[in-house]
């Protein structure tokens, strides 16, 4: 019998100035006090040959892939909505189907990630991104690490251009599986993330991995023939569109969707600099992770990825952190 999971529960976490926080997928928070920037070994790991074998046997079983949902525990922002020139509200925007079929390379840089998490499978997604080892996923880190006081999760894969809807194998995985071999989250995540208490290390829910290419094939970015770049420090107040694959009602984690829209600022008191990004989107639980794309200068990067969801009183909205110098930081951790 495969591993137990418990659904996720799209829950009011707070509700003060009319700002209902909810998670988009794995989040866990807490309290922030850590130098920015600095390297610890407890925000890294690397996955042996045996548990990448492990891995891939594992995930052979694809009902696993069926009951896997996101999942994640109750927190409390503890402060009030942002307010000012810089912290305007998005007006809510409906998620949209991405038309298959998602073996086409330019949607293919975008998928799923599976794991297994303490008492059983979660799911959230990610974006191929250019490195030049030709193997890099980038996505929240709560998709990766169970953060303070706990580790990095197991048997994590990640499925380019998945198509749940497919009806055989080779067109929900139209490129296979690749399991991840060295796992990055930033360290704010891995010291200050606290399941108990409040969502102030958000703005460091950023994480990557390189995966191993499967048997026969060359690197990620060769296969696909395509990845996005990431630019960091962007410029703010961009429009972007997100994409993800959303598990909670009224979705079912099959399909990818994505959102278009303006961005604001956000922060609530007490977070650390620098704000997240504030988008509007009905996307829900396993999106968390999914890529935020803008233009700038004519050219399309890849500038923040989906974290928190915020339902204020007439919009729905996420948020995702502004990749600036610990994301960078990260990045060359690799």
């Amino acid at each position: 019998m495969g591993p137990t999971h418990h659904k996720n529960r799209i829950i009011t976490l707070s509700v003060i100035g009319g700002v209902i926080v909810t998670l988009l997928g794995l989040f866990l928070s807490g309290s922030l006090a850590i130098e920015a920037g600095k390297t610890s070994a407890m925000s890294s790991k690397e996955y042996s040959e045996k548990e990448i074998q492990d891995n891939n046997r594992f995930w052979d079983d694809e009902g696993k892939q069926g009951s896997a949902k996101p999942v994640g525990p109750q927190i409390t922002p503890g402060a009030e909505a942002p307010s000012g020139q810089n912290y305007r509200p998005p007006s809510t925007v409906q998620a949209a189907l991405v038309d298959g079929p998602y073996s086409d390379p330019d949607k293919a840089i975008r998928g799923k990630i599976f794991f297994e998490v303490p008492g059983g499978v979660a799911e959230c997604s990610g974006t191929v991104v250019h490195h030049p080892s030709g193997n890099m996923v980038w996505t929240a880190a709560h998709c990766l690490h169970g953060g303070k006081g706990a580790d990095f999760y197991t048997r994590v894969t990640f499925i380019p251009g998945y198509n749940g809807a497919g009806a055989t194998r080779a067109e929900r995985e139209p490129y296979g599986r690749w399991p991840a071999r060295q796992v990055e989250v930033s360290d704010q995540w891995v010291k200050d993330a606290d399941p108990e208490r409040d969502s102030i290390a958000s703005p460091f829910d950023f994480g990557a991995f390189l995966v191993q290419p499967p048997s026969g094939k060359k690197s990620l970015e060769d296969t696909l023939g395509t990845s996005a770049e990431i630019l960091f420090n962007a410029p703010r107040g961009l429009d972007v569109e997100s994409y993800g694959y959303p598990g909670e009602p009224p979705f079912d984690g099959r399909e990818m969707y994505s959102c278009s829209s303006p961005t604001t600022d956000f922060r609530n008191t007490g977070w650390p600099r620098p704000d997240m990004l504030w988008m509007g989107c009905t996307m829900t639980g396993g999106s968390s992770g999914g890529g935020w794309f803008a233009e700038v200068n004519g050219k399309r990067y890849l500038v923040s990825n989906v974290s928190l969801g915020i339902t204020l009183t007439a919009a729905k909205t996420m948020t995702g952190p502004y990749l600036g110098n610990v994301a960078q930081q990260l990045y060359g951790r690799f």
